[in-house]
Parts: C-alpha cells; structure tokens; sequence
C-alpha cells in the first residue's frame, strides 16, 4: 500500500512569522546601537568643538596678561568699583606682545590689547600694534597717566569698531573675569582696600586673574536666536564678592540646567571653561 503523505521542502507559516520577528529585533537592535553610537560622537564633537575654541583662548589671554605691563603711571580699563561692567566684560591694558602695527612709523615691541564679545555673541581681541614716541604725528604710542584708554582708543573700552579687533574665540558668548588678590580673597576690585590701595597701581595687589567664559558650538548655536543668546548671557550671573571658590561656574551651570524655554539639546551643548591666570609681581 503505497502512501500519500510526502515531505515539503519549504518552511511552514509559523516558521515564517518566527524567522521574521526574530530579524526585525535584529534590526532595530542594529539600529539602536547604530544611533547610540551616533549621538555618542557627535556629543564627542561638539565638545572637541568647544574644547578647540575656549584653549586656544585662554593661551592668548595667558601670554597677553603675562606680557603685561605693570607700571602705576599707567592706565589699564578693567572691572573695578566705578565700573562694575553687568554682564559680559570688558578688558583693556599694554602688553609687550605683537600687534597690527600703522603702516608708517617706527613699530616698538607693545601693544595695546583689549578683549570683548561683540554684538554676534563672539569673543573678539584687539591688538593695535604701538608706534614709538615721536615718530608719527597721527599714531598715538603709549599714553602715560593722566591721559586715559578711553579717550585714545574708544574702541578699546566700548563697542564702537575698529579694524584691528578679530574674531578669537567665535563659540564664546559669555565673558567673565575677577581677580584673587595676593591676600588670599577673591574679589571684583583689582586692589586691597585692607592694604589702604585705592587704584590698580600696577595690579601690585593682583595675584591672578579668573577668566570664565561659556561657549556654544555652531551646531547647536544655530538652533538660538540671537535674542536667545542675550537671554542665556544675562542669566549667567556676574561674579560678587561674596563668592567662595567655583561658586561662579557652579552658579552658571545651575541657571543651563533650570532653563527650560529654550531648545535643550543646545543648552546641553554649552560648555563653562575657567583658568586662573597668574600675575607676577612687577
């Protein structure tokens, strides 16, 4: 008697529907790690990003204010009691650094350099090369007090333009600095008022100066408007006296980590970066 049954050499239905589950895990398992991977470098390159721009600068602060000149006759535009500067800071001294030197008149080794952030939320440098004395009647070399920064070069102390400010940090869109005095305190004032000093005098009571900056990288920058921008500066605080050490950098990450009525993925993006820069007794 000869039987009817055979066998198929194909796969059933259900083996189908299993074969077919058990790819789709595979798949979106694939995909789950591929994504992972992906937002792991990219966070990676933006803060290499942010990284890339805030080292550089604080370098060229730290060769600029290491290069300065410390002398009680001259004048040096800094955060001080009669010039509090709310929000973003200003800075302007003489330093025996290089600069974009006129093209006429005899070049001396100074310049005069000044830090700001400008109205695209960008930290730009001024470094307007100086002439000697005498040798050109139009460029002015360095002024001795009682004549002022801000009489001779505006651009130095506000935000007026001049061709010899550039672009240094373009991540950075706040700017901040105090000072540690040689008593041990850190202040708002470049000078011991418990000493009896009531001037800079030549930061003879400075023994460093604090820089914090907050950076963005361009990727997650675009996503804020420049209105957003100035928000987010004005809510990083200015530093007070009543600060203890790395309260300020604490206090600016707390008001990033409270700020919800702005894109999260480019407030997770900022980057707070401070150097304490040392001043040598002149």
């Amino acid at each position: 008697m000869l039987s009817t049954a055979h066998e198929s050499g194909g796969f059933t239905l259900t083996e189908l529907l299993v074969s077919m589950a058990v790819l789709t895990v595979i798949v979106f398992t694939v995909g789950q790690l591929f994504n992972s991977a992906t937002n792991v470098t990219t966070a990676g390159n933006k803060r290499m990003d942010a990284d890339a721009d805030a080292r550089p600068l604080m370098d060229r602060l730290s060769i600029d204010m290491g290069q300065m000149l410390k002398r009680t006759d001259l004048d040096y535009y800094v955060k001080d009691p009669a010039a509090t500067q709310p929000g973003n800071d200003q800075i302007s001294f003489f330093s025996a650094v290089p600069g974009y030197y006129p093209g006429t008149g005899s070049a001396s080794p100074l310049s005069l350099v000044a830090y700001r952030v400008s109205g695209q939320h960008q930290l730009e440098r001024l470094g307007k090369g100086l002439v000697w004395t005498g040798v050109s009647a139009s460029d002015m070399p360095v002024v001795f007090l009682p004549m002022r920064i801000a009489s001779t070069w505006p651009a130095a102390t506000n935000s007026t333009s001049d061709s010899d400010y550039e672009p240094i940090a373009k991540q950075v869109f706040r700017f901040e600095y105090h000072y540690l005095l040689r008593n041990g305190t850190l202040s708002a004032t470049p000078w011991n008022p418990a000493a009896g000093s009531t001037a800079v005098a030549g930061f003879k009571d400075v023994a460093a100066i604090s820089a914090l900056v907050a950076t963005i990288d361009q990727r997650s920058r675009v996503l804020l408007t420049s209105a957003q921008l100035s928000t987010l500066s004005d809510r990083l605080v200015d530093f007070s006296n009543s600060f203890g050490p790395g309260e300020l950098p604490t206090r600016w990450q707390a008001a990033l980590d409270s700020t919800t009525d702005m894109p999260r993925s480019s407030i997770a993006a900022i980057r707070i970066y401070e150097r304490y820069i040392y001043i040598a007794p002149k």
